[in-house]
């Protein structure tokens, strides 16, 4: 697929930071409001908002700025054109958009949260389709993943191992000892739920992808009294449901554990408009449980090559357990009320 270069209009030379580019859209700033990489503008034709990302990824959002807008989905903040009807406008390494400036609160975060998975699943819903895909990827694909978490849990087995040796553990070796058998236990969960998927998906020829947001998270959902808009669509992409969910509840279940509803009352409010297919849910229930986290904090502090202090390390193994235990109480609730039939 080439490059949508005829969005694009470029400034050859910018005499005041982003002044050009304002006078692109026929704009004059009276004032200018810096906010990590977005111009809050006051103009003499209202608030707006001017956002500058890298070339390479501006080219795609666009371009899926555009898909999305051909499949009839508008729920997300407009793009406006420049005078000569261009979406971006090219400046160097960047290309920057404008946008309408929505002031947003108000409203409690579960409200939020609650439209903003609602408006996710009508995202995925607008932008279904079917792609065909290979047996043999799936087979690849699984044994990919299996094989790589079977080394981690071998890494487990040796960081327990030298721990154990010690006269005296250091706190961090102290916890992770204690938390071993729960971190094998989710491996043991997700390698379960990973071979569910295989044997279940193993005959399908096709696999439904969506338009995902990328970057599912309620600071990327504006509210304002027309309904909810996303924001922040530059990792917008065509892949599985799942790819949006995963990191967005594995993020709502980060903190301090929690017998809390909140993430099976959001996600059953996802599968409500736009149900999960089995072999969607079954790869979603191993990814989730999967606690690549806590191996990723083991292995930096094995690994011989701390960059950071003791306190940090046993602090961060300690909230990744806490996080591990959130979600083993939210995959457990999803199987207790009838929603882990596979």
């Amino acid at each position: 697929m080439g490059q949508p270069y005829f969005f694009i209009k470029r400034v050859k030379k910018v005499e005041q930071p982003y002044s050009t580019i304002w006078k692109s859209y026929g704009l004059t700033p009276v004032h200018i409001e810096t906010i990590g990489h977005v111009q809050k503008g006051l103009t003499d034709k209202g608030t707006f908002a001017l956002k500058r990302i890298p070339s390479a990824q501006g080219m795609d959002f666009l371009f899926h700025i555009q898909k999305l807008y051909q499949a009839g989905y508008h729920r997300f903040v407009p793009v406006y054109p420049t005078l000569d009807g261009r979406y971006g406008v090219l400046d160097g390494s960047y290309i920057y958009y404008l946008m309408p400036w929505i002031e947003s609160g108000g409203q409690k975060v579960t409200e939020m949260e609650q439209k903003m998975v609602r408006e996710t699943a009508r995202l995925h819903l607008v932008s279904s389709a079917d792609v065909p895909v290979s047996k043999q990827a799936r087979i690849e694909q699984y044994e990919r993943t299996k094989n790589l978490w079977e080394r981690q849990e071998e890494h487990l087995e040796q960081f327990l191992e030298l721990s154990e040796k010690e006269v005296y553990m250091s706190p961090f070796q102290l916890l992770f000892c204690l938390y071993y058998t729960d971190i094998r236990q989710a491996f043991f969960y997700a390698k379960e739920k990973l071979k569910a998927w295989k044997e279940a998906t193993e005959e399908e020829e096709k696999e439904r992808t969506v338009q995902i947001h990328g970057k599912l998270d309620p600071g990327h959902f504006l509210m304002d009294q027309g309904g909810g808009y996303f924001i922040n669509l530059e990792q917008s992409r065509r892949a599985t449901p799942i790819h949006d969910l995963i990191p967005y509840f594995v993020h709502t279940l980060d903190g301090y554990p929690e017998r809390s509803a909140l993430a099976k009352d959001l996600f059953n409010r996802y599968t409500s408009f736009f149900p999960l297919k089995k072999g969607e849910r079954l790869l979603f229930q191993s990814y989730i449980a999967y606690p690549g986290a806590t191996y990723e904090t083991a292995a930096a502090y094995f690994s011989g090559q701390r960059k950071q202090n003791e306190y940090h390390y046993t602090r961060r193994l300690q909230q990744n357990y806490w996080q591990l235990k959130n979600i083993e109480y939210f995959v457990t609730e999803l199987k207790e009320n009838g929603e882990d039939m596979y």
